[in-house]
C-alpha cells in the first residue's frame, strides 16, 4: 500500500479538502481518456478544436453512463458500427432518461 501526502495552505477540514482532491483527479481521468481512447493531442484540428473536444467529452460520458470497461477498445468496435454506436446513445436514453422522447 502506498501513502501519499499532500501539503497545502488551504484551510478547510480534511472533508472539503479530500472533495477537492478527488474533483482534480476526476479531470485529469477525464483528459487521460481524451488522450489516449480519442488521441486528442494528436489531432491537428484549428478551427472548431473546443467543440471537438466538447464532443468527444459527450461520447466519454455516454461510455461511461453506458458502464463499459475498456473505452479505448469501445470506440474501436464502434468506428464502424453506426448501429452500435447507437445502440450506445439509446442506452442512455432509456437507463438514464436524459432525452425526452
Amino acid at each position: 500500500m502506498q501513502e501519499v501526502y499532500y501539503v497545502s495552505n488551504d484551510t478547510d477540514n480534511a472533508e472539503s479538502f479530500l472533495k477537492k482532491i478527488l474533483q482534480e483527479w476526476s479531470v485529469e481521468t477525464m483528459h487521460f481518456y481524451k488522450d489516449t481512447a480519442l488521441q486528442e493531442d494528436r489531432c491537428k484540428i484549428n478551427k472548431g478544436a473546443f467543440s471537438f473536444s466538447i464532443l468527444r467529452s459527450i461520447v466519454i460520458n455516454i461510455l461511461h453512463l453506458n458502464k463499459v470497461q475498456n473505452i479505448g477498445r469501445k470506440i474501436v468496435d464502434t468506428t464502424q458500427n453506426l448501429a452500435e454506436a447507437l445502440m450506445l446513445f439509446s442506452m442512455v436514453r432509456l437507463d438514464y432518461g436524459f432525452i425526452k422522447s
